[in-house]
């Protein structure tokens, strides 16, 4: 019998060996695989830089926002990338040089890794984000935020329209249009921080406070959109339309919140029922506006944010220094102006 038992334990430390084994063996291939990503992103963010130089430009520049396929940021690419070309600058957005997809720290991380002389970063206020900014200024590049800002502390200077001035283009709408809406849900998708929406309503309370309200004052509720999967802000305003968790008013803070909740209004049949103001331009936007399902939309100008960008950037290159905080107007499209906001877009 002791034999039979020894054999049993002799069968069971060779499978732990074996299982040890592989175990190591899966580590080594994980590990490997990861440094060889690693790299393959260095390597591509060093052939960005030597494309450039081929160029024969005078300074490499590089945008990275959290969704460079919209329309606004293709729109604020362009114009930073128009002008800095009439000025030596070479501003690169990586996503439209990389086949693959990365998140905002991975490509902050290989902009850093190409030792550009610039980045222009859509701000949040993500850790990850927070410590790619500080590592950039550890390596003497400069950071310039657009549309949403970060700590002061590392970056050089923060280009966008001013929030108040914002919720106060907001607060007139509502003013105008209001009858006895009470409650306003203000709906931040995934893009939008929780606390630029917490900001926001802040600002709109300020904006309103003294104001006559026909029902007094306006009770507000923040949603936020958590996930970051591609369809996330549309899944989460289709429940809200299945469950009936809705406000008289809503004030969407980001362009595909706002398509979305608008065509969910007309697929739900509940159009004339809420009160919709949106954010940003686009075509649908710009068609929502013309039916009267929208009532209005605050926007930024795309083109002011790339080209006063590409400006600061100039400017701090040149002269060492820049303001830390440049000033963007923010306009509203409603149904007094539409049909010049339409032709605009048409004549682009």
């Amino acid at each position: 019998m002791k034999i039979f038992g020894g054999k049993r334990r002799l069968k069971s430390n060779s499978a732990l060996a074996i299982a040890a084994g592989c175990a190591v063996a899966f580590m080594f291939i994980a590990t490997v695989i990861s440094i060889g990503i690693y790299q393959q992103r260095m390597d591509e963010a060093k052939k960005l830089l030597v494309e450039a130089e081929y160029e024969q430009y005078d300074s490499y520049v590089i945008m990275i926002s959290s969704n460079d396929s919209s329309d606004f940021w293709q729109d604020v690419y362009k114009s930073a990338k128009e002008y800095g070309a009439e000025q030596g600058v070479y501003v690169d957005m990586l996503s439209t040089s990389i086949d693959k997809s990365y998140s905002k720290a991975e490509y902050m991380e290989m902009a850093i890794e190409s030792n550009c002389d610039a980045i222009l970063l859509e701000g949040d206020d993500s850790p990850e984000t927070a410590e790619m900014v500080a590592k950039a200024k550890h390596a003497d590049i400069p950071v310039f935020t657009l549309e949403s800002d970060i700590d002061m502390a590392n970056r050089v200077s923060y280009i966008g329209a001013n929030s108040y001035t914002i919720a106060s283009l907001y607060g007139e709408s509502l003013i105008e249009n209001l009858a006895k809406q009470k409650k306003v849900m203000v709906l931040a998708g995934n893009t939008v921080n929780p606390t630029e929406a917490s900001a926001f309503v802040n600002n709109m309370q300020s904006a309103l406070d003294g104001r006559e309200l026909p029902n007094g004052n306006l009770d507000f509720e923040v949603r936020t959109v958590e996930s970051k999967d591609a369809f996330a802000n549309e899944e989460y305003i289709q429940n809200l339309f299945k469950e009936n968790d809705l406000a008289p008013v809503v004030i969407c803070l980001d362009q595909e919140s706002t398509e979305s909740f608008y065509q969910a209004m007309i697929d739900y049949n509940k159009v004339g029922q809420i009160m919709l103001l949106g954010s940003n331009v686009s075509p649908t936007i710009l068609t929502g506006i013309k039916q009267g399902v929208i009532l209005s939309t605050v926007y930024v100008d795309a083109q002011s944010i790339g080209v006063s960008a590409a400006e600061a950037y100039i400017e701090y290159r040149d002269a060492g220094y820049v303001s830390d905080y440049i000033s963007v107007d923010a306009n509203v499209i409603d149904a007094t102006n539409i049909d010049e906001a339409m032709e605009e877009v048409e004549n682009e």
